[in-house]
């Protein structure tokens, strides 16, 4: 059995959702219902719920505040509840906001079964991974040397030498991959180029980070970088050229 809040400022969802909870989840038991963020902050703190169905469009302070709050108290004594962000409006800058912000999902209203069942499983998995597998999963990633990247749904690991390069788009980023997949990560290149190996990989102009294993091939405009699945051609301008051939140590 799990505790869970559901904060939602309009009624008639908030009861559509508490009434598919209860018939199709027997292990939930909902502890509180809110209709704003600062209510339902003084409703967490009072009852310590396990999980947050949470609303990201409310009046006065919306749903990333109370996230972000609760994120903020963190400490030996408090730990946040598990996020579920609920919105009707799927805008780019609230999902990548929720990832940062660590959530378990983000889904849209009005809120399905089948959606309910994708988040509620997520929720259980992040609960054993935590109470049983975590440091196993730590110590995995530190002896493979495994690179994480936060996705859509959840996280995922590669090592260096599967990523050919990444690309930025807008808040999140593009990674090849040299089996000639392609995954989206929810971050942001800058940050993505801190956790990076620098023997490895090398910044390309602004929008690109190649691993300097698959450089073939660099022109007066454009790199190629060969993979056994393919090849790549990145345009990029003559001064990012320039710097890529000194930090490779090229000639001119």
């Amino acid at each position: 059995m799990f505790r869970i809040i559901i904060i939602e400022d309009e009624y008639f969802l908030r009861q559509m959702l508490r009434e598919k909870l209860e018939q199709h989840f027997p292990e939930i038991e909902i502890v509180a219902e809110s209709g704003n963020a600062e209510d339902a902050l003084i409703k967490v703190l009072k009852l310590h719920p396990d999980l947050l169905f949470l609303d990201i469009q409310m009046p006065g302070k919306n749903g990333l505040w109370l996230a972000d709050e609760l994120m903020r108290m963190k400490c030996d004594t408090f730990s946040p509840p598990g996020i579920i962000f609920t919105t009707g409006y799927a805008h780019p800058e609230y999902l990548l906001k929720a990832f940062e912000l660590a959530a378990i999902d983000y889904i849209m209203k009005p809120v399905g079964i089948k959606q309910l069942e994708t988040a509620i499983n997520r929720f259980r998995e992040r609960v054993r991974t935590t109470t049983g597998g975590l440091q196993n999963l730590e110590d995995t990633i530190r002896e493979k040397k495994l690179l994480s990247f936060k996705s859509y749904n959840g996280l995922f690991l590669f090592r260096p030498d599967d990523i050919v390069y990444l690309e930025a788009d807008g808040n999140y980023a593009c990674m090849y991959l040299a089996g000639g997949s392609k995954e989206d990560v929810f971050e942001r290149l800058g940050e993505i180029e801190k956790r990076l190996p620098p023997e490895t990989f090398i910044r390309a102009g602004k929008s690109f980070i190649i691993n300097r294993k698959y450089v073939r091939k660099i022109t007066d405009n454009s790199l190629q970088l060969f993979t056994s699945a393919g090849s790549y051609l990145l345009e990029l301008s003559r001064i990012a050229i320039r710097q890529l051939k000194d930090d490779l140590l090229l000639d001119k």
